[in-house]
């Protein structure tokens, strides 16, 4: 495994008396953290620690975590900054791989079709060969994609104007 295959869901805080460290999480993985029982700790020096959540708490809308491993306390200590982080969801592919050879439309005009897709560690970015051989980059967030149909394979697309005429 490789340091690119994770996704950092937060930051490693101070740690309490008790054993407990605030971990600042990206708003999308607070309520994941409550599942999460195997993490990854990253440090600055590119070293990378499997651990175990032996236990978690909420304090005045914090979030804190304890760990099952001993050291992290010590070697948090040398780091500037901890990320945390979970395995890239391989599966998660497969959810709109399925996207590969899809219509593209805007404005009710087929603008060409979806050749690839790629994962930036933010969100899936469809890549478009449009008809005239341009390729285009599209977020595939809501804010650009109107809907998404299936039989026949479409994809339409908002506010895309930008984007397509760069």
């Amino acid at each position: 495994m490789e340091i690119s295959d994770l996704i950092g869901i937060g930051k490693l805080g101070a740690v309490d008396e008790c054993g407990y460290f605030h971990i600042l999480l990206k708003p999308e993985y607070r309520a994941e953290i409550q599942n999460l029982a195997d993490v990854y700790l990253i440090f600055n020096s590119d070293r990378v620690f499997f651990v175990t959540i032996s236990d978690r708490k909420i304090c005045d809308r914090k979030t804190w975590i304890r760990f099952e491993e001993d050291g992290i306390a010590e070697e948090r200590k040398l780091a500037s900054e901890v990320i945390v982080a979970i395995e890239s969801q391989a599966d998660d592919n497969d959810q709109i791989e399925w996207l590969i050879g899809a219509s593209v439309w805007f404005e009710n005009h087929q603008i060409g079709i979806c050749s690839d897709f790629f994962f930036n560690n933010a969100q899936y970015v469809l890549v478009i060969q449009c008809n005239d051989n341009k390729e285009v980059m599209i977020p595939y967030v809501d804010a650009f994609i109107e809907s998404v149909m299936e039989n026949p394979a479409q994809i339409c697309l908002r506010n895309a104007r930008e984007l397509i005429e760069l």
